[in-house]
């Protein structure tokens, strides 16, 4: 793996590359040892736990909305004492 003209570099990449490798033996040891061996997530498939629409990033997009946007800068630069008043009264 020549990434650089230098030797020296290259040397040090290797010598990372190495690491690199020592440590995520080192975690799957750790892991094996907590979890068990049989216990990997690789079929696991995020993307079909749930349904698109009932993700949390979907139920709360209005907040993004332009028409929001100075409500959410007068909040933000509001004294505390008013965030903490706004806050307990919608709780």
């Amino acid at each position: 793996m020549a990434l650089s003209h230098d030797p020296a570099v290259n040397a040090k990449l290797e010598e990372l590359v190495a690491r690199d490798a020592e440590f995520g033996a080192r975690a799957e040891l750790r892991v094996v040892a907590k979890y068990g061996k049989d216990a990997s997530m690789e079929d696991y498939h995020f993307s079909k736990s749930f349904a698109r629409e009932s993700q949390a990033s979907q139920q709360i997009d209005w907040v993004h909305q332009g028409w929001l946007r100075p409500v959410r800068f007068a909040y933000r630069h509001a004294p505390r004492w008013i965030r903490f008043a706004v806050k307990k009264a919608a709780s």
